[in-house]
């Protein structure tokens, strides 16, 4: 996904800028920036029609208007034709743009900025471009994260995409997956990443990247052990301004770096996994149990097969289905299911009576009649919830 003009206001370079006009147009897409100078003089002779890529972020000291506030007009309408996402300019020649320039801007949701005297060309362009960068960057990791959770990639490999990722990685990695749980508000991940930016301190502790509807903190230290990375992971969040109480925060084991990343991520993200499925969070891959082979395994022919099987018959049965999901949800316990499902605990043992004859359990002791509905449960729900 594209940075939009809206985003890039955050950079440093640009927070001063002015909106002047077109400000429906804020969610346009750049991916480049550029200058205006000579390419809209009338003394100078230049036969290029797309002097500017599209998508470009174009600003100018509209000196080739100087003596003649007419250019202004045209060279807007060229930048809009040529598919440019906004125009900044200097507001030193001209402290205000002619009305019909402003009226044009407005109609075709072109945004235009104006910015001082004290802000410089080179680190408008610098920062632009730097960001355009990060994002490709942040974009490629995201894909390169799917295929190490996903797929079971030669060590080699894994290395290869690590340092795709970071060259700067310490000995160790911890990968923490910070999403807002399922009901929660969408976390903002474009501030976050901006801040990242911003924030020089962290990026030789912590590598940030978008994945899905949250992102990956990449925390990594010379030492292995925990609490190295609680420290930096409480450094990060409070530095990042991200809120613990409104986000899941989802912590791997501790890995080698390189090599053993793809681990570090697939923990990260099959903790993230379960406390959907569970509706609570986990907080690190060490507690999340069953849910350590159900997860990997879910794809599989045979707990596939094994699910369904028992799952079938109450697929129609809303009410004995709720009362499972409910119980496995409660862990087997019969006074919360009732309470949730507000009825009396003897209803419960009534339904859980009639599933096992529906499901063909009735000679299971009740820890095995637990542990197969759990599972079979669980592995329907990691089902109807691909899209994790």
């Amino acid at each position: 996904m594209a940075l939009k003009v809206k985003d890039i206001l955050q950079l440093q370079s640009l927070q001063g800028m002015k909106l002047v006009s077109g400000e429906r147009g804020l969610e346009r897409a750049v991916c480049s920036a550029g200058i205006a100078d000579y390419e809209f003089a009338s003394e100078i002779e230049y036969d290029n029609d797309m002097p500017f890529d599209k998508d470009s972020f174009i600003i100018s000291s509209l000196l080739f208007a100087k003596n003649d506030e007419k250019k202004i007009m045209e060279a807007v309408r060229k930048l809009y034709e040529m598919g440019t996402s906004a125009f900044a300019y200097k507001d030193i020649i001209y402290g205000q743009l002619p009305q019909e320039v402003v009226k044009f801007s407005n109609d075709k949701n072109f945004p235009i900025f104006a910015f001082g005297q004290n802000v410089y060309f080179e680190n408008i362009i610098y920062e632009i471009m730097d960001a355009v960068q990060q994002e490709d960057t942040l974009i490629l990791a995201e894909q390169n994260i799917l295929k190490m959770i996903e797929y079971q990639l030669p060590k080699e490999e894994v290395t290869s995409i690590s340092k795709s990722i970071s060259l700067f990685f310490k000995e160790y990695a911890m990968a923490v997956y910070v999403s807002p749980p399922p009901d929660g508000e969408k976390l903002d991940v474009r501030r976050i990443l901006r801040s990242f930016y911003l924030n020089k301190g962290l990026k030789n502790k912590c590598i940030l990247c978008r994945y899905r509807k949250g992102l990956f903190m990449i925390l990594t230290s010379a030492f292995s052990q925990p609490e190295k990375f609680e420290v930096i992971l409480n450094e990060a969040m409070e530095s990042l301004s991200i809120d613990e109480e409104k986000v899941w925060v989802c912590r791997s084991n501790v890995h080698r770096s390189y090599d053993q990343l793809d681990l570090c991520l697939r923990e990260g993200w099959h903790t993230y996994a379960a406390s959907v499925i569970d509706g609570r969070p986990y907080e690190g891959y060490h507690q999340i149990g069953m849910f350590r082979y159900l997860i990997p395994l879910s794809g599989n022919f045979a707990m596939q097969q094994f699910a369904d099987d028992l799952m079938t018959p109450l697929l129609d049965k809303e009410e004995f289905l709720h009362t499972c999901l409910t119980f496995v949800h409660n862990k087997g316990d019969l006074n919360a299911t009732a309470y949730d499902c507000a009825c009396h605990p003897n209803t419960i043992r009534y339904r859980l009576s009639k599933v096992k004859e529906m499901t063909g359990l009735e000679s299971k002791t009740e820890a095995e009649f637990y542990a197969e509905l759990s599972a079979a449960v669980r592995l329907y729900l990691l089902k109807e919830q691909a899209g994790l």
